[in-house]
């Protein structure tokens, strides 16, 4: 009943949204080129621009322009991001001494609806119109000296150079697999060299000066090092997004007094906020933006690049670390096949569709390839086991160069995986706890 009910209103809307996107879209178009006009001399001198419609969001904006700058080295190159409200921290461009980077606002009526974001004109239509003034624009400024193309294009051109013959077939000719995509950007982090990315050091300043100020008035024992506990959560109802979702803050507590004791101040950037209470208990031990006092945008860009140690989630908050070779622990990770270069990786438990769980040695031989969790439920990471995470990259991190003591058990994981091609590596922590005894994984014990 309520489906016949609600069948004329969506023909309703069908029609309105329609009429309303084409009178719009005239205006829209309008709006680009004048936000356009200021950044005139920067289209005249690039020799590559690259224009970021789809794919879209931050961990893009941070990817996209890197690869960029890799890609076509002593180059000069102006990267052109697309940008709204709900997904963009437009102060990334500052990251940047190589490159430039620029955010032009799409001229758009939005209503935030079930954590979703409905557009007027249509996104598609929009973005659709924007790739071809764009385009003109860069060919006219440039007298045709420039070479335009969109991210996606860039993209396919970099998912040419994979080793996997797949990605030479027709089926990804005009496809770009997002994952293989993230794996190649790591490849080639490791043969093209680039300066680190940073805010101007008078921000840097400015957040270290902070940051020893609330170290020190807690009590913390000197000298202080900095860890980036990146935490993502997303309410949106999508099932690949909630796969890859963090615990609790509070699950991470008791690992933060560990990294506190240990001399690391915690720096949390992601989608949970620090409680009253929770401030006053780590009195500067567990900081963000809020506590500070600071410009959120900024702080997300210093404490991703600045700090000694990254910790966190599947997501775009970790790129920047991922880009100035920060060591990293990711937890609560998801999928099993997937990886990290400089990292190690503890994932998530996971249960059959019977509620029993699932060993170890199965998620990464099985079911590694499974990346929409068709087994089962999968369980967030616990304060145990994070808490264990932790405790073992602290000494992983001292000990960056050694060999890896827990390679036989990663050799269980096929080597075309991400994992392997990264070059990630298993936490001795997750190990420990998840994979079954030396005899039956084949180890050879004294």
């Amino acid at each position: 009943m309520r489906h016949v009910l609600l069948f004329p209103v969506r023909i309703l809307w069908k029609i309105f949204s329609r009429v309303a996107s084409a009178l719009i879209l005239p205006f829209s178009a309008v709006a680009w080129i004048v936000q356009l006009v200021p950044h005139i001399s920067k289209m005249a001198n690039a020799n590559e621009v690259v224009l970021m419609t789809n794919p879209t969001g931050f961990g893009h904006s941070i990817i996209g322009p890197d690869v960029m700058r890799r890609l076509y080295k002593r180059k000069r190159c102006l990267f052109i991001v697309t940008s709204w409200l709900y997904e963009h921290n437009q102060k990334v461009g500052l990251l940047w001494p190589d490159i430039d980077v620029v955010f032009i606002s799409r001229f758009l009526a939005t209503l935030l609806h079930q954590n979703r974001v409905i557009a007027i004109p249509f996104l598609r239509w929009h973005d659709a119109m924007v790739i071809v003034l764009t385009r003109g624009m860069v060919a006219v400024i440039s007298h045709g000296w420039a070479n335009f193309q969109t991210l996606y294009e860039m993209y396919l051109g970099l998912q040419k150079q994979s080793s996997d013959p797949k990605y030479l077939s027709d089926e990804y000719k005009s496809y770009v697999d997002g994952v293989e995509v993230t794996t190649l950007f790591q490849i080639i982090q490791k043969h093209v060299r680039s300066l680190p990315l940073h805010l101007p050091q008078t921000f840097r300043d400015e957040f270290n000066l902070q940051l020893e100020q609330a170290w020190t008035a807690g009590g913390h024992a000197t000298p202080r090092k900095t860890c980036c506990l990146y935490l993502r959560y997303e309410d949106r109802d999508a099932h690949t997004t909630m796969l890859r979702n963090s615990s609790s803050l509070e699950n991470h507590l008791l690992a933060v007094r560990h990294l506190n004791e240990a001399g690391y101040q915690v720096l949390l950037t992601g989608d949970f906020k620090i409680e009253a209470a929770t401030k006053m208990e780590f009195d500067g031990g567990l900081v963000n933006a809020d506590v500070l006092g600071v410009d959120p945008d900024l702080f997300q860009l210093f404490a991703a690049s600045e700090v000694d140690i990254f910790i966190g989630n599947h997501g775009g908050g970790e790129f920047i670390s991922l880009i100035n070779e920060i060591p990293s622990l990711y937890i609560d990770w998801f999928p099993y096949s997937h990886g990290r270069k400089n990292a190690w990786i503890y994932y998530k438990s996971a249960r059959d569709w019977n509620g029993e769980m699932i060993p170890g040695k199965r998620l990464i031989t099985d079911l590694v390839h499974d990346i929409k969790a068709s087994f089962g439920t999968l369980v967030n990471n616990s304060p145990d086991e994070i808490v264990a995470a932790v405790t073992c990259f602290i000494k992983d991190v001292e000990g960056v160069d050694h060999s890896d003591p827990y390679a036989d058990i990663a050799a269980f994981i096929p080597q075309n995986t991400p994992f392997h091609r990264t070059g990630a590596r298993l936490s001795p922590a997750w190990v420990q706890r998840n994979i079954l005894t030396d005899d039956e994984t084949g180890r050879v014990t004294a």
